[in-house]
Parts: structure tokens; sequence; C-alpha cells
């Protein structure tokens, strides 16, 4: 209200939902479900907006990719990779819940819990398309405690031509425990 009062011209909240149906499916090839050293993870995720039943008719697919790699009793390699898609015309009726930001502890390491996608004004909204891409080395130097260095890259976008991979990278420290791995990360995002 006091924006109206003063003059400003406030746009209405876009009114939007969708039944969402979805579908995920993974393979797992690792020597260990809890700490894998070894193996592979791969997903696939299938989805969409009920046309009818949703502001605008959409579908989506996400794809992952883990790959343990290791070398030698102390060493090991991680690389992951993750891409996804909202197949619609604009993002326009979707969801923000159902598009794409990233960014994290979990994803780009060195930014903020989902700030990357697509920039409008001062605000972070989600993109039509994701893609994020992560390699890890760890060096185990006591049993069960472990040193890290990685690098992410990532991004979330409207439009492909436009992407551009946003770089974070740092170390850490990894402890493995019977309920499964802590780890302790210091980033930078460039």
């Amino acid at each position: 209200r006091a924006a109206a009062a003063a003059g400003l011209a406030l746009d209405p909240p876009e009114d939007v939902h969708a039944t969402f149906l979805d579908y995920a499916h993974t393979w797992r090839t690792t020597d260990n479900v809890l700490s894998p050293r070894r193996g592979l993870v791969t997903q696939i995720e299938l989805g969409g907006g009920v046309p009818g039943l949703s502001t605008e008719g959409f579908g989506r697919v996400i794809g992952r990719l883990a790959w343990f790699v290791p070398f030698g009793p102390a060493n090991e390699l991680a690389f992951r990779a993750e891409a996804g898609a909202v197949l619609a015309p604009s993002r326009n009726g979707i969801p923000e819940s159902l598009l794409f930001r990233t960014g994290g502890a979990t994803t780009v390491r060195g930014y903020n819990f989902e700030s990357l996608g697509v920039t409008q004004g001062e605000a972070v909204v989600g993109g039509r398309y994701l893609a994020i891409l992560s390699g890890e080395y760890t060096r185990w130097v006591w049993e069960g405690i472990g040193l890290a260095a990685f690098v992410d890259a990532g991004n979330a976008a409207d439009d492909l031509s436009r992407f551009r991979f946003a770089l974070g990278y740092g170390l850490g420290v990894r402890v493995r425990s019977p309920i499964g791995p802590f780890r302790l990360d210091v980033a930078y995002g460039e």
C-alpha cells in the first residue's frame, strides 16, 4: 500500500498453479550405499504439469550422474553432473518451485543457497534450464578422516544462448561414520 500511495506502479502477483506428476528412477552400482568409493549412480526424473489442471501444460526432465573412482588405498575422485530442462515456450505460468535455481552446499559451493538463476532486477528467479558439473579429490590422511579439494560449476537460465557457468572452488574435511559421511567445506564463488 505504501508503494501505491507513493504513486509507484505495482505488478499484480502472478497466480499460477500446477498439478504435477513426476517419476524418478535411480540405477546404483556402487561399493557402498552410504559412503561410496567406487561405482556409478545415475538418475532420470520425468514429470509434467497436466494440461487443464495447471496454469500451463509443460514437461520437465532432469538427469543426474555421480561417478566415484578410487586410485590407491588413500585417494579418490568423485565427479558429478546434473542437467535439467522445463519443456515449455516460456516460464510464464509455471510455478517457481518447478523452475531451476542453484547454488549452495550440495550444488555450486561458494554461492548462497539458490542464488544462481535468472536475474530480474534485484531478485534471482528460476529458469527453464539447469547444468551443474563438479569434480572432487579426497586424500584420506587418517582412518576415516580425509582432506578434499573441489571445483563446482553451474547455473540456471531461461535462454540457453545466455547460459554462463558460475565457478566455485574450495577445500574441505571429510569424515566417514557409521551413519554416513560428514563434510565441512570452505568455498569461494567467483
